[in-house]
């Protein structure tokens, strides 16, 4: 609108991606990147990132790609066992092409196969021009079906997302007034990334903020950013805890990531801070090969492997 600053018009973004995940109830990194569903010439089922969103400035890192291949994997067995089935991750590997986590911009899964109480899917994920540069997979727990509980649909794994975005919304003023506990100063500061010619996108660089070294390892305070549609840590936001653990007790870099594995032991809750050690089981000129385990109150999270080369 004319009179309205770059900054305004990406604080406004924000607002409105923050009452989106208000009202869909989806997890807030989800809506900060724009992810939705895009129609493909084989009808594969594909989710995308926006990439003009200010959250994404700087380029996709570990925690986008991580969310989208995660939401890509469930999404697909959603639409094949129900929209609002629960189905916790059990565990997920990603395979990458060293150095292009930046370009990747959508996920396409498959159902791999359904089980009575296990559902498997896999993905490959793809940079603007449709090139592949990745793979993932996971596995699902799955309830007993039909199921009849409670329980929304995700935003993407359908059409709407894309038909109501942006649309509908409340004013920037209302929007303030309603804005969540602990989510007041984003649009300002997601906006201030996004001026900042930053290296990541702000989902990567704000677990990075909340880390700080402990001992042969990190530990991270959760953030009610960091939320799934359950209300723990959102799985993507551990998988990054690790691979930055893994980052800072070695010479290598994230972007030298050739594959993780991550198993989601129990969920990590958000009012606790999450402990990362790592053990370095073999590091050379070339290779780095680690194990990176979750805690919270003596309690293990998740158990993540990686291998990262240059």
């Amino acid at each position: 609108m004319p009179g309205h600053t770059r900054s305004e018009d990406q604080e406004q973004t924000v607002l409105t991606d923050i009452e989106h995940s208000r009202r869909t109830g989806a997890p807030p990194l989800g809506h900060l990147v724009g992810l939705h569903r895009i129609g493909t010439r084989d009808g594969a089922f594909t989710l995308a990132f926006d990439l003009s969103r200010p959250a994404l400035a700087g380029g996709a890192s570990i925690l986008e790609v991580a969310m989208l291949a995660d939401l890509a994997l469930g999404g697909v067995l959603r639409n094949s066992v129900g929209l609002t089935v629960p189905m916790p991750t059990v565990s997920m590997t990603i395979q990458l092409r060293p150095g292009q986590m930046s370009s990747i911009v959508t996920a396409e899964a498959e159902v791999t196969a359904l089980a009575r109480r296990t559902a498997l899917s896999r993905g490959r994920l793809r940079t603007g021009d449709g090139a592949i540069v990745g793979d993932a997979q996971a596995v699902f727990a799955l309830p007993a079906l039909p199921y009849d509980g409670p329980g929304r649909a995700m935003p993407w794994d359908t059409w709407v997302q894309a038909q109501t975005d942006g649309v509908g919304l409340p004013e920037k003023a209302e929007t303030e007034e309603r804005a969540w506990p602990g989510f007041e100063r984003l649009p300002e500061q997601i906006a201030a990334h996004a001026s900042d010619n930053p290296a990541h996108a702000w989902g990567t660089t704000h677990i990075r903020k909340h880390m700080t070294q402990s001992g042969p390892g990190a530990a991270m305070t959760p953030t009610v950013q960091m939320a799934n549609r359950l209300g723990h840590v959102q799985g993507g936001a551990l998988l990054t805890t690790a691979v930055i653990t893994a980052e800072q007790n070695s010479d290598f870099t994230v972007d030298n990531l050739v594959t993780t594995t991550i198993e989601f032991v129990d969920a990590a809750r958000l009012e606790a801070p999450v402990l990362a050690a790592v053990s370095v089981l073999r590091q050379s000129g070339r290779s780095l090969f680690v194990s990176v385990e979750l805690k919270q109150d003596d309690r293990t999270c998740c158990h993540i492997s990686a291998v990262f080369r240059r």
